[in-house]
């Protein structure tokens, strides 16, 4: 789209860009109509209308390439296909294995996997793949080696010289290493006890292994919230067979663990408040219902307590430790009605219990870089004040 000029362009040339804006995006409107009505050759005449304008020219998105380039493919068209597939992939269409298998297998390019043009993109493609592959796992190799080099520092009662503030510790469960991560805030000291905040995390019924060693991991929404809290962050691992669902050994160890922090690190004991999302955010309701002395107050986000209804004793989150529920109206995963219902059923017994709302959002609202992580911060800075 271009810019909208106020002051400086003649009302003329503005009054003729808007209008050729206009027709760009009502061209790119007209051929996605025409994609959902299969009439791929009138989607395809529309495209090329559309990418000979000016703004089509100077086009950067590479669905908007991918999307021409299978209307091409699906009306006979093999030089518009083979054009716009590879101006999609210039703009980085496919970076990973599971997205040229997807392409490899859009019956739209079927007719043009002999051809010459295919297999030079293709190969691109192959090629991206891997440099982007060893360029990751390189990051990676780094931030293993720095959060497990990180632990020993902490171990050794030293302050941690590196800019990961990320260490790695695990505890041991019938002969399992059980890892654990743990964010240190820049302001820590070993002489001033600091909050502490337990996250745990969802997916687990789909996780098939204990997940740190990709170094994206700490963009969790609760490390990037971690340094201005001033907190210290636990971020328990779990996995399918050993997770916070049907896994009393997995509920347990999170004790061991914040015993474990408490050794290694100074923490606040009166301070400590535990919480989760999806999974994790269910797995919160028990801990909330235990007769316990270590966390003073819980959070779940987008959780569902019918998920563990057998674990869970509603009338004990009532012994004066919040636990303060955030669920999005719109939420694909648990349906909103269902856990507002469980909240109604049981908000005369579970006096601790707050149940708020977004109205949107989905299921990961909190992955919002801007409203949804707002609200998470509010939460757990509201209980950490308590």
């Amino acid at each position: 789209m271009p810019k909208i000029y106020v002051l400086s362009l003649a009302l003329y040339l503005f009054t003729t860009q808007s209008f050729k804006s206009q027709n760009y995006e009502q061209l790119l409107n007209e051929a996605q109509s025409s994609i959902q009505a299969k009439k791929y050759c009138d989607a395809l005449s529309q495209f090329k209308k559309a990418m000979a304008t000016s703004q089509g020219i100077a086009e950067k998105n590479k669905f908007v390439f991918y999307t021409a380039a299978v209307s091409a493919g699906y009306c006979n068209d093999t030089d518009s296909a083979m054009n716009w597939l590879s101006q999609a992939q210039e703009k980085g269409l496919v970076t990973k294995a599971e997205e040229l298998q997807y392409i490899e297998s859009d019956s739209a390019f079927v007719k043009l996997h002999n051809s010459a043009e295919w297999i030079a993109v293709v190969g691109r493609m192959k090629a991206n793949i891997t440099i982007r592959k060893e360029a990751e796992d390189q990051i990676n190799r780094v931030w293993n080696a720095s959060i497990i080099k990180n632990a020993q520092t902490i171990r050794d009662k030293k302050n941690l010289e590196s800019d990961s503030r990320f260490a790695l510790f695990s505890t041991t469960v019938k002969d399992m290493k059980v890892p654990y991560l743990v964010y240190i805030p820049k302001q820590y000291s070993d002489k001033t006890p600091m909050k502490a905040v337990v996250y745990l995390h969802g997916g687990v019924v789909n996780t098939e292994k204990f997940s740190y060693e990709n170094y994206q991991l700490q963009n969790e929404p609760i490390f990037s919230i971690g340094e201005d809290l001033n907190a210290i962050i636990i971020y328990p691992l779990g996995k399918k067979d050993f997770g916070w669902v049907n896994q009393q050994e997995a509920f347990d160890n999170i004790f061991t663990i914040v015993d474990q922090v408490k050794k290694d690190f100074k923490i606040d004991k009166k301070n400590i408040i535990l919480g989760g999302m999806s999974n994790g955010g269910t797995a919160t309701f028990y801990f909330a219902s235990q007769n316990q002395k270590v966390f003073k107050g819980f959070y779940a986000i987008s959780a569902d307590p019918n998920v563990l209804l057998s674990k869970i004793d509603f009338d004990k989150i009532a012994q004066g430790k919040k636990l303060i529920s955030v669920n999005a109206k719109d939420d694909s995963v648990y349906a909103f009605s269902g856990v507002e219902n469980i909240y109604l059923k049981n908000k005369s017994v579970s006096k601790d219990w707050e149940f708020r709302s977004v109205n949107e959002g989905d299921h990961g609202f909190i992955y919002d870089g801007d409203k949804g992580l707002k609200i998470f911060e509010s939460v757990i800075k509201e209980l950490l004040a308590q």
